[in-house]
C-alpha cells in the first residue's frame, strides 16, 4: 500500500501543469480552482504555493481515510508561519521524506523575512532536494504561475545573504486509536 507521503506526492504531480491567472486570481483549470478553494483558505491576491501543498495533503488523507483536522488548524497562507505552527506541534525535522512539504525562508541583506515557499519532497540526494511545486517559474523561484516539478535547490541551512533557505520539512502524521504514530 501506498504511505500517506506518496499519495501526496502523487497528487502533486497529477497537478502538474496547472496554471495560475496572472496576479495569484484564481487558476485556468476550474476544477483545480474549485478544489483549491474548497480545501484550503485560498481567495484571490493570495500567493499558493502553501495551499497546494496543503491541498496534496488533504485529498491523501482523504484518501487513507485519516482524519485530517489537526494538520488543517496548522496551515496558513504562509510558508514561514506554516513551518512555525507544524513546529510547535513536533511535526517538523531537518530530513526530508517523500510527500513531506519542504519550507524555505527568504532572506533579504541578510537578514530573514516572514516570505517563503513552500513544495513537496520528490527525492533528494546529498547535496539538493528535489520538489514538485505550486507558484513557481521555469528558473525555480519562489514566485510563480505554475504547478512544476524537478525543482532543484540546496539542501544547506546556511543562512545567505540574499534568496531561499532551507528551514526543514513538514512530515505527514497517520493516526491510531486516536493517536499520532
Amino acid at each position: 500500500m501506498e504511505t500517506l507521503g506518496g499519495c501526496s506526492l502523487s497528487y502533486a504531480k497529477e497537478f502538474l501543469g496547472q496554471k495560475e491567472i496572472p496576479g495569484n486570481q484564481g487558476f485556468y483549470d476550474k476544477d483545480f480552482d474549485a478544489l483549491i478553494r474548497h480545501f484550503t483558505t485560498f481567495k484571490n491576491g493570495h500567493a499558493w504555493c502553501v495551499y497546494f501543498c496543503w491541498l496534496c495533503w488533504q485529498l491523501s488523507y482523504d484518501d487513507f481515510s485519516e482524519s485530517f483536522e489537526i494538520a488543517k488548524a496548522e496551515f496558513s497562507g504562509g510558508a514561514v508561519r506554516t513551518y512555525r505552527h507544524f513546529k510547535e506541534i513536533g511535526w517538523t525535522s531537518k530530513e526530508p521524506k517523500v510527500g513531506s512539504i519542504a519550507i524555505w525562508q527568504k532572506y533579504r541583506n541578510g537578514i530573514a523575512t516572514s516570505s517563503g515557499h513552500a513544495a513537496i519532497v520528490e527525492y533528494w540526494t546529498e547535496s539538493y532536494i528535489f520538489t514538485v511545486d505550486g507558484n513557481t517559474n521555469d528558473k525555480g523561484g519562489r514566485e510563480g504561475y505554475i504547478v512544476a516539478d524537478g525543482k532543484k535547490r540546496s539542501r544547506s541551512f546556511l543562512r545567505r545573504k540574499n534568496g531561499l533557505v532551507l528551514k526543514g520539512y513538514i512530515h505527514p502524521k497517520i493516526y491510531k486509536n486516536g493517536k499520532i504514530i
